[in-house]
């Protein structure tokens, strides 16, 4: 009964917000050593959600952003060391299921959007997230992608400061609101963001669910 009254109370209303960051991938890229030895497989998305999966926190994961990594051929490269799988990033390209939104976005060409890294608590601290961060946007230049966005909660400062860190540039605020089924976005933007300018929100019936 739970579940049914979440949904139901999630129709009648729900409220988010974000900072929006873009970064230039033609710009001169920082280097960021891990702390501990650590190898990324850039290419083992089914290893890396079935690992999520098992991690049980459902907030690292969505089913539609699964679903949109497969059907998309999404790279959700993962971490690990002594084979051991102990973080992963999660990058899409193409078309990008984003939670706060519950859309699909089709992005501009060339443009790559970071979901979010994850790393075991017991190894934080390493320079994980940064360094996973810098590597998989070597692998993206190489695939010729020339801009990556991506947006953090307000209260997420671990994030916030990653993020002034790689370089990437503050771009807008954006406030979500959903009543009754109608969507409201409320925006302070510094520029039109590259995300929504080039590509757009798919407003039709949303696949995958």
């Amino acid at each position: 009964m739970v579940p049914v009254m979440r949904r139901i109370l999630s129709f009648i209303f729900t409220t988010n917000s974000a900072i929006w960051f873009e970064k230039d991938l033609t710009e001169e890229l920082a280097d960021y050593k891990a702390k501990i030895p650590v190898k990324i497989d850039m290419t083992s998305t089914s290893q890396t959600i079935e690992w999520l999966k098992n991690q049980k926190l459902s907030w690292v994961i969505h089913p539609k952003e699964i679903a949109a990594a497969l059907e998309y051929n999404h790279f959700w490269p993962s971490v690990r060391t002594n084979g051991k799988i102990i973080g992963c990033t999660k990058i899409g390209f193409d078309k990008v299921y984003i939670v706060d939104y519950n859309r699909v976005i089709e992005l501009p060409e060339r443009m790559a959007f970071f979901y979010d890294i994850f790393i075991l608590p017991e190894y934080r601290g390493k320079s994980l997230a940064k360094h996973i961060t810098i590597q998989a946007i070597k692998y993206l230049k190489k695939q010729g992608y020339t801009k990556v966005g991506l947006h953090v909660p307000p209260w997420n400062k671990a994030s916030l400061s990653i993020c002034k860190k790689m370089g990437f540039k503050k771009v807008s605020y954006i406030r979500y609101f959903r009543i009754f089924g109608v969507s409201i976005q409320i925006a302070s933007t510094t520029k039109e963001l590259s995300i929504f300018k080039g590509g757009k929100i798919m407003r039709e019936k949303i696949p995958y669910g």
